[in-house]
């Protein structure tokens, strides 16, 4: 899979109509990202199982794979055009070669408006800001935001957003939309996106109908690593980027390692974080020390509630390492 991050979309297919989760969202996302800005036609567009899971930070079997494919073929998208819509699905088909763990994908030709030979109207912007977000409905404002970026401004009536969005019953009443859809992607999007949004209620009476919603620019994203997911800047532990740890929550993809005062961070794909204390448990998690050469801030803990003349010389050499910041 050619690992490139654009998206272009006609601005008809930002403001479709369909009903996905995250990961179907992504996935559908990784492929378009492999269109060339020069392709007249669509080729077959591979996914491989192991970009997949880095991607959507979740280990597969072939199993789930296939309820997967065979899920996201059912879910259609209703695209409005100058005479009413057009209902059509993603892929025309998606084929899953099991010696290789792949998938080659065949993007549906109903689409070729929509994504190839853009010249006006479009709506351009880059997966690395959608791989972070967990919510369906962040990334799809997401992108309904980034059409209007330039004009800084968008306003929705509440029906109009909750149709557009395909949200569930329960979400139709507005304090849940509130704290289900808004709050979420107004989070999400300040923490990971080149672009945030702070909205306005508009009421009639006592009744939220309207919603104004401002797009703001977020600089300190766009120069971050949060944004970045093959391009990090290096340093002394760039070699641990991109590889996969088991953590208490699963196994996650490491995106950054960095060293502050009393430790490290590692900051992962999902947008989550851990903090190690001693370096020797750094190199532990990624197997380059064994478990005997392991030095936890547990055992340091242990030496400095022993009385001094109990101390032996490793473990005094321990204790200056540590105060050295070395472990």
């Amino acid at each position: 899979m050619k690992k490139r991050n654009i998206i272009k979309q006609d601005y008809q297919l930002v403001n479709a109509k369909y009903k996905l989760n995250t990961s179907e969202l992504k996935f559908i996302l990784t492929a378009l990202t492999q269109i060339d800005r020069d392709d007249k036609e669509f080729t077959q567009y591979e996914i491989k199982v192991s970009d997949l899971e880095e991607r959507l930070q979740v280990k597969q079997n072939e199993t789930r794979l296939k309820q997967f494919a065979k899920k996201l073929l059912s879910k259609p998208l209703e695209v409005p055009t100058k005479k009413g819509w057009i209902v059509f699905n993603w892929f025309s088909d998606i084929e899953y070669i099991t010696g290789e763990a792949k998938f080659i994908v065949t993007i549906s030709e109903k689409l070729k408006p929509y994504l190839l030979e853009l010249k006006a109207r479009f709506v351009k912007y880059n997966l690395k800001y959608i791989l972070p977000l967990s919510s369906n409905y962040s990334i799809r404002l997401y992108q309904l935001f980034k059409e209007y970026e330039k004009l800084t401004k968008r306003t929705f009536t509440v029906e109009e957003l909750q149709e557009l969005l395909q949200v569930p019953k329960s979400l139709k009443v507005y304090s849940n939309f509130k704290e289900k859809v808004l709050k979420v992607a107004e989070k999400e999007l300040i923490e990971n996106c080149d672009i945030f949004f702070e909205y306005e209620e508009i009421k009639q009476g006592r009744k939220v109908t309207e919603i104004l919603f401002r797009i703001k620019p977020n600089e300190e994203i766009k120069e971050s690593v949060q944004g970045t997911l093959f391009d990090v800047p290096t340093n002394k532990y760039s070699k641990y980027y991109g590889r996969s740890v088991s953590t208490a929550a699963g196994t996650k993809t490491v995106l950054e390692i960095v060293r502050e005062k009393d430790g490290f961070v590692i900051r992962y794909l999902d947008g989550t974080f851990s903090k190690l204390a001693l370096i020797s448990e750094l190199l532990f998690l990624f197997g380059d020390i064994s478990k005997d050469e392991l030095i936890t801030l547990d055992d340091v803990t242990k030496i400095l509630k022993k009385k001094i003349g109990k101390i032996t010389k490793k473990e005094s050499e321990i204790i200056k390492k540590y105060q050295s910041n070395e472990l």
